[in-house]
């Protein structure tokens, strides 16, 4: 007889691919696993179950080889009938495995040993691997208990009942970002370093499965609202070298996602065709366009009572060329423009009032400053910072004048 524990397909509530990833999370965890072992259990003195079995092999080296070793493991139901008939009286000692005996290891509790168990399997499939923390798991796929035999013509059937527990796929997905825009008027540095596209650690990957969720038309099921009909998201996060290692369970198409940051664009690509168990993980290379940056210095200076001559300018006075008294107690941030939400940027002072941006540059755009400092009025401006280098004098006018 077959096991239903054993042999039931992954299937919970849900669409048809939720329930998938579901009952397939069950089993191994959202981690999954790389590679393992598969163990076919074969009852060698049963007429033809040695040619299903390697039928059977045969399928499964060709289409997860690459993925698991399949190792075969003999029993003969003979040697369970003469164990189970000379411990009828005494009782049968149920004791653990014994690794000098078995043909891999399979630790304790994962099974019950084949001559163990009141019916012999004339045919079983074991996935073994090893999870996160490195302990070996395990879960039977398959199994047909003595009396019942396997037939050449099942194979396919068999096979049909391993198959779902390998449908999930890694993606290498690579993180680069495209060369740094210039400004109008900035030339190339010929003695600039070249450029670096490594993103870094810890930006956020999604990968979306466009997955169909059912038939509108099935008998007997309330169509499900369009707006349940959501692509199943897998989340990955960069690491140092700007990479991230996913699993994800393909849909026929399926789209990778980046969100914008501080320093490049959102983006949104089609993965390529996922590739095969036997070829490996899908290589994925996203583009990021950088946004252009603006570099900032910001002059904080105590405003003269005596406004330096400028007949010759009609009014606009060069500060950059007057003596000026800095205010380096003073504080200057960048706040964001407009229904922008991210926080502000509080320039970090170098030296004789001067202010700059501590990670070096901000995107360009509108911004708003704001320069303060105790016994002076505070100063708000407008500023449009443009890619390449941008100066700013800030001169602060006494609250007492």
């Amino acid at each position: 007889m077959r096991s239903a524990a054993a042999t039931r397909k992954p299937k919970v509530l849900g669409g048809p691919a939720q329930q998938h990833l579901d009952a397939l999370n069950e089993v191994f965890g959202p981690e999954y696993f790389q590679d393992g072992r598969l163990v076919i259990t074969v009852a060698r003195d049963v007429q033809g179950v040695m040619k299903v079995a390697h039928k059977l092999q045969s399928k499964v080296n060709s289409n997860f080889g690459a993925m698991v070793e399949v190792i075969m493991e003999h029993v003969k139901h003979e040697w369970w009938c003469r164990l189970h008939e000379s411990t009828a009286n005494v009782g049968l000692y149920k004791g653990q495995e014994v690794p000098d005996v078995q043909v891999t290891h399979i630790p304790e509790g994962i099974r019950v040993h084949p001559y163990k168990r009141d019916h012999l399997p004339t045919l079983e499939v074991l996935l073994l691997w090893e999870d996160v923390s490195g302990r070996t798991q395990g879960h039977i796929l398959y199994s047909m208990a003595h009396p019942e035999v396997p037939a050449l013509e099942q194979v396919d059937e068999i096979f049909a009942d391993i198959e779902p527990y390998f449908a999930k796929r890694w993606l290498t997905v690579e993180l680069r970002l495209s060369a740094p825009v210039r400004g109008e008027f900035q030339e190339a540095d010929p003695e600039a370093p070249s450029h670096d596209s490594c993103v870094g650690a810890g930006v956020v990957i999604d990968v979306l499965a466009c997955h169909a969720f059912g038939f509108a038309g099935a008998e007997g099921v309330d169509a499900a609202h369009v707006t349940q009909c959501q692509p199943i998201v897998f989340k990955g996060i960069s690491d140092n070298d700007g990479r991230a290692r996913m699993c994800i369970l393909p849909a026929a198409i399926n789209k990778i996602h980046v969100a914008e940051t501080d320093r490049f664009y959102g983006t949104e690509a089609v993965v390529p065709p996922i590739r095969s168990v036997v070829d490996g993980p899908t290589p994925v290379v996203v583009d990021l366009t950088p946004k252009a940056m603006a570099a900032l210095t910001v002059h904080v200076f105590e405003l003269p009572r005596k406004l330096p001559p400028a007949i010759e300018t009609d009014g606009i006075i060069d500060w950059a060329a007057e003596e000026r008294i800095g205010l380096p107690q003073a504080k200057v941030e960048l706040e964001p423009w407009k229904d922008d939400l991210s926080a502000p940027v509080q320039l970090h002072h170098v030296g004789d009032g001067t202010f700059v941006i501590k990670d070096g540059t901000v995107p360009e755009g509108c911004v708003g400053l704001v320069a303060s400092c105790g016994g002076f009025e505070t100063e708000e401006r407008p500023l449009m910072l443009l890619v390449g280098a941008n100066e700013f004098y800030v001169p602060l006018r006494r609250a007492d004048s």
